[in-house]
C-alpha cells in the first residue's frame, strides 16, 4: 500500500490504482456510537473534510419492507433502500454534499463535473445552497426533468458531443484541465477521478446496518460507474471494522446487457474492467461505457456476482415496484428487483436470508413513459357527470 499527498485526486501516480481515504481503528470505532439521524455531518471522523458537510435534507431515507413485492417472489426479508426520497431525487445528494464540502475545504470558487444527470442536479442544489458556482458538462440528449432541475438550481450547463465517448482518461485529463483554469473543484463522482466523493455514499451501508439492525445477508445494486456499489463495500468493511456488525454481505451488481463493462469483465475473469466501444441501454442512469475497477473488486472481495438484465425487463420492474409497493422510481432503481427473479431461480437468493435492494432514485428523474401515459389520458374524452358511468369506466379494466 502506498501513501499520497491527501488532496490528490486522479490515480495512484505510482501505480496506477484507484485511491481511497483510510483511517485508522480508534476512528473507525466511533461508528458504534454514531446514531441514526440525517445529514451526514455526523459522520464527519470517518469522512476526508474537516470543514461542516452542507446539509440539505439528505440521508437517513427509508428502508422499506417489500412486502407484496416479497411475498409474490416468496422472499418475505426483501427490504428496498429508497434513495430516491433524497432532496434532489437520488442517491448523489451524498455526494453532492461531500463534493460541496471538499470544494469549500479548497477553497475553489465552484465546481465543475460531467453527469448524466442526477449527479447535476445534486451538486447544482449544494453548490446554490453553499454560494458556489456550478459548471455540468453533459451529454447532449439526457432526460429532459434531470436537466430542468440542474437548471432550477442556478448551474450552467454545457452539452458537449460524446462527453463519455473518448474514455475514462481522456476525461478526467479534460475535468482537470478546465477546472484548474477557471479555480473550480473537479466534483466528477467517479472513485478514479475523485476517490473523496465516495466517502459520502457509503453512510448508506451504515443506515442500512442501523435500520435492519445488522447487516443484510445480500445487497444488490444497479451499476453504472460503480461508485455506489463500491462506496457500499467500503462501508460494511468499515462497520465490521468497528465491530457494529459481524458478518459481511454480498454484494450482487446489476447491469444492463446493453451497457455491461462490469458484466463482461466479471464473465470474462479479467483483472480490470475494459471501456466499451459502446453504451445502448435506455435506462439512462446505468447507460455508461466504463465502470470502475472498485466495483469489480468489491464483487470478488465479497463473493458477490455480476448479473445483465434486459431494458425491457427493468421498464417492468419499475411499473411493478410502482404499482405493488406504491414507489416510483427511475428505471435505473428499478434494476436491482428486475434481477430477482434470475437470481430465484439460480439459487442466488433464498427465502432466508434478508435481501436489500437498492434504489437509485425518484420516478420523476426519468418520466417519459409516465409522461406518454398521461398524455394519453389527457386526450381521452371526459366522461359525463353521471354515477352509471363512471361506475362502468372505474370497471371496465378489472
Amino acid at each position: 500500500m502506498q501513501e499520497v499527498p491527501r488532496g490528490t485526486l486522479g490515480r495512484c501516480p505510482s501505480c496506477g490504482g484507484i485511491l481511497r481515504p483510510d483511517y485508522d481503528d480508534q476512528t473507525v470505532a466511533q461508528l458504534a456510537s454514531i446514531q441514526p439521524g440525517r445529514g451526514l455531518d455526523r459522520y464527519r471522523a470517518v469522512l476526508p473534510v474537516s470543514v461542516p458537510i452542507p446539509y440539505l435534507g439528505e440521508g437517513d431515507t427509508p428502508l422499506i419492507h417489500a412486502r407484496r413485492l416479497g411475498s409474490a417472489l416468496k422472499l418475505p426479508q426483501l427490504y428496498f433502500k429508497n434513495e430516491g426520497l433524497n432532496p434532489s431525487g437520488a442517491f448523489k445528494d451524498r455526494a453532492g454534499a461531500m463534493v460541496v464540502a471538499l470544494a469549500l475545504e479548497a477553497g475553489k470558487w465552484g465546481v465543475l463535473t460531467a453527469s448524466s444527470g442526477n449527479a447535476s442536479s445534486a451538486i447544482s442544489a449544494y453548490c446554490a445552497a453553499a454560494g458556489l458556482k456550478c459548471v455540468i458538462l453533459m451529454e447532449p440528449g439526457n432526460p429532459p426533468a434531470k436537466i430542468r432541475q440542474t437548471l432550477a438550481t442556478g448551474a450552467r450547463v454545457l452539452p458537449v458531443e460524446g462527453i463519455f465517448a473518448h474514455g475514462p482518461q481522456a476525461l478526467a485529463d479534460l475535468l482537470f484541465a478546465v477546472a484548474e483554469t477557471l479555480n473550480y473543484y473537479a466534483g466528477f463522482v467517479w472513485g478514479p477521478v475523485n476517490p473523496y466523493i465516495l466517502e459520502g455514499i457509503k453512510t448508506i451501508s451504515y443506515e442500512i446496518a442501523a435500520r435492519l439492525p445488522g447487516s443484510p445477508d445480500v445487497v444488490i445494486g444497479p451499476v453504472g460507474g460503480g461508485d455506489m456499489f463500491a462506496a457500499q463495500w467500503r462501508g460494511y468493511l468499515e462497520l465490521q471494522r468497528a465491530g457494529v456488525i459481524g458478518k459481511l454481505p454480498r454484494m450482487i451488481a446489476v447491469q444492463s446487457v446493453n451497457a455491461p463493462p462490469l458484466l463482461e469483465a466479471y464473465q470474462d475473469k479479467l483483472d480490470h474492467v475494459p471501456t466499451l466501444p459502446y453504451a445502448r441501454s435506455r435506462i439512462s442512469g446505468i447507460n455508461v461505457p466504463f465502470t470502475g475497477d472498485h466495483a469489480l473488486a468489491a464483487i470478488r472481495e465479497s463473493g458477490g456476482l455480476v448479473i445483465g438484465v434486459r431494458d425491457e425487463e427493468v421498464l417492468a420492474m419499475q411499473q411493478r415496484v410502482a404499482t405493488e409497493e406504491g414507489i416510483w422510481v427511475e428505471p435505473a432503481g428499478a434494476a436491482a428487483a428486475a434481477a430477482l427473479p434470475e437470481l430465484i431461480a439460480c439459487g442466488e437468493v433464498r427465502a432466508d436470508q434478508r435481501i436489500v435492494c437498492i434504489i437509485s432514485g425518484a420516478g420523476f428523474k426519468d418520466s417519459h413513459l409516465a409522461e406518454e401515459t398521461a398524455s394519453a389520458i389527457g386526450q381521452m374524452p371526459p366522461i359525463p357527470f353521471d354515477v352509471a358511468a363512471i361506475r362502468e369506466a372505474a370497471t371496465v379494466a378489472d
